[in-house]
C-alpha cells in the first residue's frame, strides 16, 4: 500500500483573537509543549473513479473481541427488509479471531436462503493489530467504495437495527437531499428510553447526544449509527486523514466528520421512525478513564481542525470556560487525571492541526452550534 505524509505543506495560520485569555492559553500550549508529529507513515486510501451508483446500502461494522455483540448485530442486519446489500466486518485485533464456523453461521444468516429473500453479502477482514474504530471504518469503506452503493452505514457492533430502519433512513436522505442521516437510537436495555437523536455541539465546545428532537440543533449523526451518502464519503475519503480521522482512535471522530461535511455544504436530516437499539460503552466502558481521555483530547483536535478564525473569535471565551468546566466535571466524576491528560494532549496538537488545515474550508456559521453553555453535568 502506498504510504506518505497525511497533509500537504501549507503556511502557518496566525490567529489573532481579542480575548486575551484565549490568546495566552494557546500561546502557553505552544510554549510549554512541543507539538507531536501527527503525520508519520499513515496509510493513504486512494479514492476511486466514479462507478455505478444505486440506492442500496453497504454497512461497515468494526469488531473487537465481543463476538456476542457482533453476533446480535449481524442477526439484526439479516432481518433488514430494505436496501441493505453487503455487511463488511473489520476484526480489529481481537484476541480470538473470528472462527471459520462463526463466519459460516453469519454467512448463512445473511444469505437468507430459507426465507427466499435477496441475500446480503458478507465480507470479513481481520487485522492482527487493533486499528481503532476510526481507521477500522476507513478500511471497511475503502474495501466497498468501488462497488457503487449509493449509501454507506457506519454501525457499532453493539447497535441493532429494526427491519425497516435502513429503508426509512434512505427515504429520509432522498426526500431531504441530506448527505447525512441520523436515526432514532434507543437504549437496548430499555427500548423506550432515548439514547441519542444525533449530536449537537455547544459554543463551549462540548459535544452531546441529543435526547429529543428539540434538544439543540442537529449537527450530525452519531458514529454509533450513521448513514452517509456516497458523494460525501468520496469527498471526505479524499482528505489526507481519511473519512474518519484515524488519529482519533475513537470518540469525536463523528463530530469531526460532521463539521467537515457541514463546512462543505452537506446537510443532515433526522429519521425519527428509523429505530436502532444500542448497548453503549461496549469497548472502553462509558465511564472508563480511557474514554474520558479520548473524548477530551479529540474534542480539542476537532475544534482546532474545523473552527474558522471567525468562529473562534466569536466563541473563544466560551471555549475556555468549557475547558475549565470539563476539568471540574472530571473532578466530580473522579476522572481528573484522565481529563487533564486528554486536554494536555489536545493542546499539544492544537498548533499542528491549525497549521496543517489552514487552507481548508472551515465552519464559520455560529448557527450550527447549540447556544447553551452547558447541557448536562
Amino acid at each position: 500500500m502506498r504510504r506518505g505524509g497525511i497533509f500537504g505543506k501549507s503556511p502557518v495560520a496566525v490567529i489573532r483573537l481579542p480575548e486575551v485569555l484565549l490568546a495566552r492559553l494557546l500561546l502557553a500550549c505552544d510554549l510549554l509543549t512541543s507539538a507531536p508529529n501527527l503525520s508519520v507513515n499513515l496509510p493513504v486510501y486512494k479514492v476511486p473513479s466514479e462507478t455505478r451508483v444505486d440506492q442500496l446500502v453497504d454497512a461497515v461494522v468494526v469488531h473487537h473481541n465481543r463476538i456476542d455483540l457482533t453476533g446480535r448485530c449481524v442477526e439484526a442486519l439479516a432481518r433488514d427488509q430494505g436496501p441493505l446489500r453487503t455487511v463488511t466486518i473489520i476484526d480489529s485485533g481481537s484476541v480470538t479471531p473470528i472462527s471459520d464456523s462463526q463466519q459460516r453461521l453469519w454467512g448463512d444468516l445473511l444469505g437468507r436462503a430459507k426465507e427466499g429473500r435477496r441475500p446480503i453479502g458478507l465480507f470479513i477482514e481481520s487485522f492482527k493489530e487493533n486499528v481503532g474504530f476510526a481507521d477500522g471504518n476507513n478500511r471497511g469503506l475503502a474495501l466497498r467504495i468501488r462497488d457503487g452503493a449509493g449509501f454507506y452505514l457506519i454501525l457499532n457492533n453493539d447497535a441493532y437495527l429494526e427491519p425497516r430502519t435502513l429503508e426509512l433512513m434512505v427515504d429520509t436522505a432522498l426526500e431531504s437531499g441530506a448527505g447525512m442521516v441520523a436515526p432514532a437510537v434507543y437504549q437496548a436495555g430499555d427500548p423506550e428510553r432515548i439514547d441519542r437523536f444525533g449530536l449537537t455541539l455547544t459554543r463551549s465546545g462540548a459535544g452531546y447526544d441529543r435526547k429529543n428532537e428539540s434538544d439543540g440543533p442537529l449537527l450530525c449523526p452519531s458514529g454509533c449509527a450513521a448513514l452517509y451518502r456516497r458523494d460525501l464519503v468520496l469527498e471526505l475519503m479524499g482528505d489526507p486523514e481519511g473519512f474518519f480521522d484515524r488519529r482519533f482512535e475513537a470518540y469525536a471522530e463523528d463530530l469531526d466528520v460532521g463539521l467537515r461535511a457541514r463546512a462543505r455544504g452537506y446537510r443532515v436530516a433526522f429519521a425519527a421512525r428509523a429505530k436502532i437499539l444500542h448497548e453503549g460503552g461496549a469497548t472502553f466502558g462509558p465511564s472508563s478513564p480511557q474514554s474520558y481521555f479520548l473524548r477530551h483530547r479529540n474534542t480539542i483536535w476537532t475544534i482546532a481542525k474545523n473552527f474558522s478564525t471567525k468562529l473562534l473569535y466569536e466563541v473563544g471565551f466560551w471555549l475556555i470556560l468549557g475547558q475549565l468546566a470539563g476539568i471540574a466535571n472530571g473532578v466530580r466524576r473522579r476522572r481528573f487525571s484522565a481529563v487533564v491528560r486528554g486536554k494536555i494532549e489536545g493542546a499539544r496538537g492544537w498548533r499542528d492541526f491549525r497549521r496543517r488545515t489552514s487552507n481548508r474550508t472551515k465552519v464559520s456559521d455560529l448557527g450550527l452550534l447549540d447556544h447553551r453553555f452547558w447541557i448536562r453535568p
